[in-house]
């Protein structure tokens, strides 16, 4: 027997009442925290596993034109998926 997709199992969650909103001037951010997505994930797949990427030492890399990026790897039931995110601090303030 098959079993099923961890993808189509994830995505099938209903996290609208754990979403947040983050405003900054004309911007409104909507996201689930990685806390509580993450839990539900090792609710789900105990043995799921995550990894901040390092570059010389340190979570992130810095380019003085895009400015910071971060890259982590999500690892579930062996299959690893891998994602960058830019880091803009002027959007995100408060």
């Amino acid at each position: 027997m098959a079993t099923e997709n961890p993808f189509v199992k994830l995505f099938s969650i209903d996290f609208k009442d754990h979403v947040e909103v983050k405003k900054s001037g004309n911007t409104e951010l909507k996201y689930v925290s990685w806390a509580y997505a993450w839990a539900e994930v090792k609710k789900l797949y105990p043995s799921a596993s995550y990894e901040v990427k390092k570059f010389n030492g340190l979570p992130y890399v810095y380019d003085p034109i895009t400015g910071f990026m971060v890259y982590t790897s999500v690892t579930i039931e062996g299959v690893s998926h891998e994602s960058g995110c830019l880091y803009w601090m002027a959007q995100t303030r408060p």
